[in-house]
């Protein structure tokens, strides 16, 4: 290897450097002379020797590549180059677009140390553009590589194959390519859902608070020896419970386990009169309310309702039974202003793409075992997507000729095929991935006819309903338990964020005229004033980003706005571009100060009538 390139790996990428270190030279890998004296690369594969670059002139080879790709790369915007080779068509496509910054995939060592023994990376002068340079070997290797190249920009890098590659490395492209889709639909997804409910979230958060101050924690305020080896079985809306009611029905009748309903699975099980032990929620939306409608109008105060802290606030209202709460990870107004009493953390529920995958990670915490998964489909049966008794009028219970275009088939429990869609893929992986952490837990998937799900052990509910012991569980599990936090700590944090509401609106102004300033001396030309306006500019924003009331509304409700921006400005952070790096500054700080303002116009008298509501409370009860 070239002296200039070992130095250049030591510096950015050590790993790789002692990966190629250990590579041992099994000759399969080496140099030869193109026709034009250039050098090409020669690979044995399966008993074949292949040219990793053309074997009479690869530089005018590299020169087609680039002129083939005209029309579709746009200049001064990143690639991603899959295959290193002799770095020909890199060099052609780079010094042509110029973009940015480049990264580079690898599959072979021996290739990348070829190729490094007689391409000098120093001398080329658009490397100092090279942002990661990846060696995959392992499939476990792709993600990582994905998200360091991807993860902090907006827009996803262009793909540059090295043509070579779609033959030679045919499967590894495939897998690169797969991950890559993969991975930039799950962030588009992430995008949407933060898009839609930032807002909702905090909105929640901030009606439901009152509600924390008067039920108790299920993960902080119960005794945990009621669930510790207790059977649990978690009732979602399947269509495959129609099959398990007299199942359930026996399981109540002899304690033999706990059963909480998810979701719209409570109207299910009160429609063929089964009370669960519990129901859980945590769904945001307006819509969730008319979920417990049924049991509302019917008076049922029997069934305890567990709800995650940003539950859409309308699902509490009137509600008739007794409630608990767990905290969610999308309620920051929780995490910076409660304290508990007794625990140095309190435990929270990651947001997760359905309600079962949420009660799933806290009757982990409350260490229940086994758990006996019920109408958990991921699929639909007969284009069925509930179970009987599930009936709302802004879902239909079937499937439409046009929803019916996005599903696909999928493996079910039984080894046979069922029919889903991407929405349930996504939340099966996501279950898959909380199973995964799970130790010491046994998880049976009881649900006939539905996606198999790993880190699971199918099982008919039938069959395991003999197994369970009789009066295994201890009711009424929920007595007079009440919330213990810190009232002293709550009512700190609540007139901190009152007092600084007052004030709020005018920061926000501050930063709105500083970003004006600066585009008038962008304008006027006066870039040696630049500078320092920028550290001004940042000292405001601070003087912002440090207030309580920041941290919990306005960032958690710009979550979406916020990342866009902070993206666009550190690309040209340390541009030397002065005039695109001020007009991107304050293009983006003003899109930051409008969403701002609309984000505090949101809740400013919400926050006052419920801090209102919380330190009168407080007081009352302290």
């Amino acid at each position: 290897m070239l002296t200039d390139n070992r130095i250049f790996l030591k510096e950015k990428a050590s790993g790789i450097l002692e990966r190629l270190d250990a590579v041992f030279d099994s000759g399969r890998v080496g140099c030869v002379e193109a026709k034009n004296g250039q050098k090409t690369l020669q690979i044995e594969k399966n008993g074949r020797m292949l040219l990793v670059h053309s074997g009479y002139d690869p530089g005018k080879e590299a020169a087609m590549i680039m002129e083939r790709l005209r029309g579709k790369l746009k200049e001064k915007e990143p690639v991603i180059f899959i295959g290193f080779g002799l770095g020909y068509h890199i060099d052609a496509i780079a010094e042509r677009l110029s973009p940015p910054w480049f990264s580079v995939i690898e599959f072979s060592p021996e290739v990348l140390k070829a190729a490094l023994s007689v391409y000098d990376i120093k001398k080329r002068k658009f490397f100092k553009g090279l942002k990661h340079l990846h060696l995959i070997e392992k499939e476990e290797q792709i993600l990582p590589a994905i998200v360091q190249d991807v993860d902090d920009v907006n827009r996803p890098p262009q793909l540059v194959i090295l043509p070579s590659y779609e033959r030679i490395f045919k499967e590894e492209v495939a897998r690169y390519l797969s991950g890559f889709q993969q991975y930039l639909k799950e962030k588009k997804s992430r995008y949407v859902t933060t898009l839609h409910f930032e807002k909702r979230w905090i909105i929640n958060s901030l009606q439901n608070f009152p509600y924390l101050l008067k039920t108790p924690n299920l993960l902080a305020d119960f005794d945990r020896s009621l669930f510790e080896n207790k059977p649990a079985v978690l009732v979602a809306a399947g269509p495959s419970l129609n099959e398990e009611f007299d199942h359930l029905k026996r399981i109540k009748e002899d304690r033999s386990a706990y059963i909480f309903s998810v979701g719209s699975a409570i109207n299910a099980l009160i429609e063929h009169g089964i009370y669960p032990h519990a129901a859980f929620t945590y769904d945001p939306t307006p819509h969730n309310q008319f979920v417990f409608q049924k049991l509302k109008e019917k008076g049922i105060s029997e069934i305890p309702l567990v709800f995650g802290s940003s539950v859409g606030f309308e699902t509490l209202k009137d509600y008739p039974g007794k409630m608990a709460h767990f905290i969610t990870s999308q309620d920051w107004l929780s995490a910076y202003t409660l304290k508990h009493r007794e625990l140095a953390d309190i435990d929270i529920a990651m947001d997760s793409p359905s309600i079962a995958i949420i009660t799933l990670q806290i009757l982990d915490r409350l260490n229940c075992n086994p758990i006996l998964l019920v109408g958990q489909n991921f699929s639909f049966r007969e284009r069925k997507r509930y179970a009987s008794g599930i009936e709302y009028d802004m879902v239909d219970s079937e499937l439409g000729e046009k929803e019916m275009e996005g599903t696909f088939e999928t493996e079910s429990v039984d080894g046979g095929k069922v029919l889903t869609n991407e929405g349930y893929m996504q939340m099966k992986k996501s279950m898959e991935y909380v199973l995964e952490g799970m130790i010491g837990k046994t998880v049976y998937n009881t649900t006939k006819k539905g996606a198999k799900i790993e880190h699971t052990i199918y099982r008919e509910l039938s069959s395991l309903v003999d197994e369970l012991p009789k009066n295994g569980i201890v009711l009424p599990w929920f007595t007079d338990e009440r919330p213990n936090y810190d009232l002293a700590f709550i009512e700190e944090k609540w007139k901190t964020i009152v007092s600084e509401s007052e004030s709020i609106g005018e920061k926000i102004d501050e930063i709105r005229k500083m970003t004006a300033k600066i585009e008038q001396t962008l304008q006027m030309r006066k870039l040696h004033k630049m500078e320092h306006l920028y550290q001004s500019l940042e000292g405001k924003v601070n003087g912002l980003q440090n207030t309580l009331v920041y941290k919990i509304f306005l960032r958690s409700m710009t979550q979406f706005e916020t990342e866009i921006a902070s993206k666009e400005i550190a690309a040209v952070r340390n541009s030397e571009d002065a005039i695109k790096k001020g007009q991107t500054v304050v293009k983006e700080y003003r899109r930051l100060v409008d969403a701002w303002e609309a984000a505090f116009r949101t809740v400013k008298e919400e926050i006052k009538k419920i801090g209102g509501e919380v330190l009168a409370e407080v007081q009352k009860v302290g």
